[in-house]
């Protein structure tokens, strides 16, 4: 990135004072996606990355920072807010979560396979037809102000949510979050291209087998 705009620094600092609460009661873990820059850490854990940078994240991550994007949509009052579950059954836990911050800007979309609530009215339900989508983790979430995005996809197979780890990145950049926007709208469309192009521009981003390996055990739960 070669500059910032006032919007997205904005964007970071009301992010981040959001994010605090929830890196002192969870445990979150992150490092370089890049295997040369994990070995100058050794064993040590980095810190939630600044904006724009690839990292390897555990669960607990991924959630601290989706519940910031999150909580920036329900205090900011208008705007779109984008997640993906991959099952219905995932988003069950986040419901109430979610009903609260549909009454409170202008719309909320939530993809994911299954069935909804129908107390739910208030939130767009769009099913994953894409097997390769139910890999992504996004959370966006748009308004005349405000920008923050959470994109990531999982790097490793396992079913068990503690030990899931993903690579990808999150940005308060207003064009990079319309852009991943609109893609999303097209996927509504059911324009399957959309996400060849998502699978494109994740590979050369994924950590091989023998990267995930070395993560494996310091990203499990402690």
């Amino acid at each position: 990135m070669i500059c910032r705009t006032s919007e997205e620094k904005r964007s970071e600092k009301l992010f981040r004072s959001r994010l605090r609460p929830y890196l002192k009661s969870k445990n979150p873990r992150v490092f370089p996606a890049s295997r040369k820059s994990r070995a100058h850490q050794g064993s040590e854990i980095a810190v939630l990355p600044i904006s724009d940078v690839t990292h390897l994240f555990n669960h607990e991550a991924m959630l601290a920072a989706s519940h910031a994007i999150e909580d920036l949509a329900r205090d900011t009052g208008c705007g779109e807010l984008i997640s993906t579950f991959q099952r219905i059954e995932n988003f069950a836990p986040q419901q109430d979560r979610y009903l609260e911050i549909a009454g409170e800007i202008d719309a909320v979309r939530v993809w994911a396979e299954g069935e909804p609530s129908r107390r739910t009215s208030t939130i767009d339900f769009i099913p994953i037809f894409h097997p390769l989508l139910a890999r992504y983790w996004v959370v966006l979430f748009e308004s005349p102000d405000i920008h923050a995005v959470l994109f990531c996809k999982q790097a490793n197979h396992t079913q068990e949510f503690a030990r899931k780890i993903f690579s990808g990145f999150y940005s308060f950049n207003p064009f990079l979050v319309r852009c991943i926007r609109r893609r999303f709208s097209l996927l509504a469309a059911g324009v399957d291209g959309v996400v060849a192009h998502f699978e494109r521009n994740f590979a050369p981003l994924m950590p091989d087998q023998d990267a995930l390996a070395d993560v494996d055990a310091l990203l499990a739960p402690a």
